[in-house]
């Protein structure tokens, strides 16, 4: 049986190049990564061949290609183009969606056309959080279920479901694809607006670290749902500057096997 993948996050490096995230994760001892496509900043058709290249000499697969935007309109966009035809090509297995858009029916509906041009090859994953239009996982499961496409489905971040309120689900489940791990502090929970985007961007913490409900963080990594390690931490970026050794920090404090169920 196929092992499940135990990804470090594009987020966890911000600082680093495309092409350079699959060197990174393979340095530190991933054999997954995220990877940004921005096609607003570093995003390329040279981009693309560089990160296609670097993923083919490292052997890393993507976990996820993020982040597309629901906004404006009720159809997919040139930059949401972009994005699924990068995953595409890269092999990724699912694609990050974020919702600001303030029309809920227009945004099921521009949804919906990523995922008709995703088709069967790449899971088009919502994710929900205090910071977008859709805030809890109840929110997320009604707005998948107006989707009604097979290819839609919910990402699970740990610090995002705590905000809400919200219980870990059955994540072996297919309606969530992946989940982002990380540890944090239970004063996130208390935060709103530009104060929880801070919290979630800079004070994130490697498993075992911080607050996080312990059982929740075991029953994740004992499970067989692929994970992505999204430790955004300004102090780990601050005392680890070199991406690189950063990487290996975060691999060496985030072991799978040691955080399972006992």
């Amino acid at each position: 049986m196929e092992e499940p993948l135990w990804a470090l996050a594009a987020g966890c490096v911000p600082d680093a190049d495309p092409w350079d995230i699959p060197k990174i994760a393979a340095s530190a001892g991933f054999l997954s990564s995220g990877m940004w496509v921005d096609p607003k900043k570093s995003w390329s058709n040279a981009a693309l061949s560089r990160t296609k290249l670097s993923l083919k000499e490292t052997g890393i697969q993507l976990i996820d290609v993020e982040a597309a935007w629901l906004e404006t309109t009720d159809h997919a966009n040139d930059l949401h183009k972009i994005i699924v035809e990068a995953g595409l090509e890269l092999g990724a297995r699912n694609l990050l969606v974020v919702s600001r858009h303030e029309e809920y029916s227009a945004s099921v509906s521009q949804f919906l056309d990523i995922c008709n041009m995703a088709q069967d090859k790449l899971r088009v994953c919502i994710e929900f959080g205090e910071f977008t239009s859709i805030k809890s996982l109840s929110a997320a499961r009604k707005f998948i279920e107006d989707v009604n496409h097979p290819s839609a489905g919910i990402l699970i971040d740990l610090m995002h479901l705590n905000r809400a309120g919200d219980s870990l689900p059955q994540i072996e489940s297919s309606l969530f694809p992946y989940i982002q791990a990380c540890d944090f502090w239970q004063s996130s929970a208390l935060k709103s607006g530009s104060d929880y985007i801070a919290a979630a961007v800079d004070e994130r913490c490697c498993l075992g670290d911080g607050e996080a409900d312990s059982s929740e963080v075991s029953k994740v990594c004992d499970s067989k749902a692929d994970v992505s390690l999204e430790i955004r931490s300004a102090q780990l970026r601050q005392r680890f500057r070199d991406p690189y050794v950063r990487a290996r920090e975060i691999f060496k404090r985030c072991d799978r096997k040691s955080l399972e169920v006992k």
